[in-house]
């Protein structure tokens, strides 16, 4: 037992490495957004388009990676992957046309989709419901360290060099020395508990079986709303630019700290939720508080201090990190052999419905020449979200999954 959780944990410290470096590559347009709308020369709503260029098939491609986890296994599904992730990013960095940057993002969303949902897979084969959310938080915990190494280290690389494509050539590097460390030491399971067998790709079974499972419905429901909340993110140093009057340092500094804030966060609240024995109470406080953030930042005035900008969305980012506990909440309400593919299929349809709120977002700054609206429209599908995870959402903490009857070959 020991040697198994030495094991387990060492599989998480190289996971959680690549997802590291992934949550920096996708943050790396956004990031990037005043540079790339100034030296492509394009519209808000192009670039949100560009970014969105990789979070559409990100979110497409979610459905297929809960399968690819039954029928390949996690560990084939993670290692090769990430190697396509590695060419989409050479893509990137040497890319200078609007284009050939959106046919980068394109393939690093392929590349980088089946990641989270197999290592979270991995992680319910190898820690025990426990011990199950902490360890997905750290997890989850180092995409905020991989978003602060874009949001706030591309701002200083600009700043200070003159060029963004040094630091992101490095970033691709620590990514493919740790391919290699994902090929030799990622194990699909402890020896001694073998893992669910591979399984013949049944799409339509697969489906009915977890549409039928009520207990589903309420996490699906609050993640793809949550996506439309959260859009904002994906904007947060134009915003604060344009909005807030901070230049292209200062934005940077405000949204890493909020980066920092969701490693901190993902920590916290994996730990917390474990702690009380609780999914549903956590969700709603942290939901809340974000909110409450999110209208004090919208109605703030340009011209204060960069330390205030700051608290908030320092604040917003520990409790944004609430959609980490959806993840365990559907691996408890689904059986194992199910819970790959439940996850696909509500992290795909909130991607795609954020994804396509992007450039929507976009346009209407665009449109109406202020953030105000559409901001205003993501706080009011937030309240709608909380009202409706607290009427409709059950504790899942410690509660079997029934098993699907078997499907006929």
């Amino acid at each position: 037992m020991e040697k198994q959780r030495q094991i387990g944990l060492i599989i998480l410290a190289t996971i959680s490495v690549t997802y590291l470096v992934e949550n920096f590559l996708r943050s790396a347009a956004s990031a990037l957004t005043p540079v790339l709308i100034n030296d492509l020369n394009i519209t808000r709503g192009a670039m949100g388009f560009l970014i969105t260029g990789y979070f559409l098939i990100y979110g497409v491609m979610q459905f297929p990676a809960g399968f690819l986890a039954n029928i390949l296994g996690p560990r084939k599904s993670i290692v090769w992957f990430t190697a396509l992730t590695c060419v989409g990013s050479v893509l990137f960095w040497a890319s200078y046309r609007y284009e050939l940057l959106f046919a980068a993002q394109f393939i690093m969303g392929v590349g980088t989709s089946v990641f989270y949902i197999n290592a979270v897979t991995l992680i319910s084969r190898w820690f025990p419901v426990n011990r199950r959310a902490t360890a997905i938080g750290v997890l989850s915990a180092s995409s905020g360290v991989g978003a602060f190494a874009s949001y706030m280290g591309l701002p200083l690389a600009v700043t200070l060099w003159g060029d963004w494509r040094t630091l992101y050539l490095v970033m691709l590097g620590v990514l493919v020395v740790n391919w290699g460390m994902n090929f030799f030491i990622i194990k699909d399971g402890p020896p001694n508990s073998a893992p669910p067998p591979k399984t013949r790709l049944n799409i339509a079974g697969s489906f009915k079986d977890i549409l039928k499972n009520r207990g589903f419905y309420p996490p699906l429901l609050g993640f793809m709303m949550m996506g439309f909340t959260f859009v904002l993110y994906s904007w947060i140093n134009q915003f604060l630019i344009e909005d807030k009057g901070l230049t292209y340092i200062e934005a940077g500094t405000v949204s890493s700290l909020g980066t920092v804030a969701g490693f901190i966060g993902c920590l916290l609240i994996g730990v917390v939720s474990d702690r009380l024995k609780r999914r549903k109470l956590p969700v709603i406080f942290f939901l809340g508080v974000n909110l409450l953030l999110l209208s004090v930042l919208i109605f703030l005035p340009a011209g204060l201090p960069v330390a205030i900008y700051a608290t908030i969305w320092f604040a917003m980012g520990i409790c944004g990190s609430i959609w980490m506990l959806f993840f365990s909440i559907v691996s408890e309400v689904l059986p194992p052999e199910r819970a790959g593919i439940g996850l696909g299929l509500m992290n795909g349809l909130s991607t795609i419905l954020s994804s396509l709120a992007t450039p929507i977002y976009g346009s209407l700054v665009d449109v109406t020449g202020s953030y105000y609206i559409p901001n205003i429209i993501s706080l009011g599908l937030g309240v709608l979200t909380v009202i409706v995870l607290a009427v409709v959402m059950k504790e899942t903490y410690g509660v079997t999954a029934p098993r699907p009857a078997p499907q006929p070959e």
